[in-house]
């Protein structure tokens, strides 16, 4: 499976954690979504990574599109 392109980003806080989750379209153009939890970590060479999250956009639950309802709805 190839990424054609990653449509939106969001950021959602839950309890302590930060949850990343990105809205990505494959070659076929179906919709998927990637989850993931880590903003940084630490190198072997001792430097420190961190994940620009300037671009995500926060997520408001009042407003959320159906097809998100059903991801967080199956992530408890």
């Amino acid at each position: 499976m190839r990424i054609s392109e990653t449509t939106n980003k969001y950021l959602l806080k839950k309890r302590n954690h930060d949850i990343l989750i990105e809205e990505i379209k494959n070659e076929r153009g179906e919709t998927l979504f990637v989850i993931s939890a880590i903003k940084s970590a630490k190198l072997p060479d001792g430097e420190s990574w961190s994940l620009n999250t300037s671009d995500y956009k926060e997520l408001d639950r009042k407003n959320l599109s159906p097809e998100i309802k059903k991801l967080l709805s199956s992530m408890r």
